[in-house]
């Protein structure tokens, strides 16, 4: 794969708090040695005759902020995420956000991504599972495609540089959740698969992991997730129970719908959870964001994994020396 002309444009969105928080946690230190971080990648990924990655900086970019410039780290991360999509035809192969099936799925409101930041300056993700009809998952969409649809807004919501430097919140809400769901979706091959997906493969650090509403048989269920987690992962875990005061004073109140506010509340908000999945919609089918994921989820990109195995030796990694 050729390095294309307009791989080296990029024009950063971060403010000035956003570029030295990226410096100070991430090793970004200057547009410089950005600028050498991405190229050297680029190089990486051009002599890879296994791989086949978009090669434009913004791309590259966001593997390497999300490994704090690690080029060993983001090249591995990299090679998962290419992985991941080559082994799961069904979750990444030919998205269409406009989709009559994605669509449905999306409305559900089973996972909701406002607009807006936490206190902390984090985009959000709400997952609540316990919205969706069991039947429909099983018997009109598939679970494939409830799968599909994650990956779609994960896709477009890595391109933000806020999620980007800053990282991720989650809230999974266990409302009207049931050892059904926990079947469904990670008693099966393909509950390892998202976790494995989520931890090893987005270009993504998430910061914070808030349960709300934990149920009865959480314990249980527990038992069988936690196996699959990374201990950076359960550390940044939170049981709240049912008090969204701690879920307040974690996240402040700015960034959830207005379903999860107190009624005399009368701040800001990114409204109601159906103004939320209306944004989050707009979004995902706006023409650039379908001419990106149209091309990304084509058979352009991917591994072939027999010659990655033929090439699958350690690969000196380093960072280059920054001075300022």
């Amino acid at each position: 794969m050729a390095e294309e002309k307009d791989d080296v444009t990029f024009v950063s969105t971060l403010d000035d708090v956003g570029k030295k928080k990226a410096k100070e946690e991430l090793n970004e230190m200057n547009v410089k040695d950005r600028a050498l971080a991405v190229q050297s990648l680029r190089g990486w990924v051009l002599q890879q005759k296994w791989l086949r990655a978009p090669t434009d900086f913004g791309f590259l970019l966001r593997f390497l902020r999300a490994r704090k410039f690690s080029q060993l780290a983001a090249r591995q991360t990299l090679e998962n995420y290419w992985k991941q999509k080559t082994r799961s035809p069904a979750w990444f192969r030919d998205v269409d956000p406009t989709d009559k099936t994605l669509i449905e799925i999306i409305k559900t409101g089973f996972y909701l991504i406002p607009r807006a930041k936490d206190k902390h300056g984090r985009r959000l993700i709400i997952d609540r599972k316990g919205v969706l009809d069991m039947k429909n998952v099983k018997k009109v969409w598939g679970i494939d495609n409830v799968f599909r649809a994650i990956c779609l807004m994960c896709d477009n919501l890595n391109r933000d540089e806020t999620v980007q430097v800053y990282g991720l919140s989650v809230v999974i809400d266990n409302t009207d959740l049931n050892i059904g769901h926990f079947r469904t979706f990670m008693g099966q091959e393909q509950g390892q698969q998202i976790m494995d997906y989520y931890q090893n493969s987005l270009p993504a650090r998430v910061k914070g992991v808030h349960l709300y509403n934990e149920f009865a048989l959480f314990d249980a269920v527990w038992s069988l997730v936690s196996p699959l987690l990374k201990q950076k992962t359960k550390d940044r875990m939170h049981l709240h129970g049912r008090n969204m005061t701690k879920l307040y004073d974690e996240l402040g109140m700015e960034c959830l719908p207005t379903e999860y506010l107190p009624d005399d509340y009368d701040g800001p908000s990114p409204g109601s959870c159906q103004q939320i999945i209306d944004d989050m919609l707009s979004d995902l089918q706006s023409p650039e964001f379908c001419k990106y994921i149209k091309d990304l989820s084509s058979d352009k990109y991917g591994v072939d994994i027999d010659l990655l195995k033929q090439n699958d030796a350690p690969v000196a990694s380093f960072r280059k020396l920054n001075v300022d």
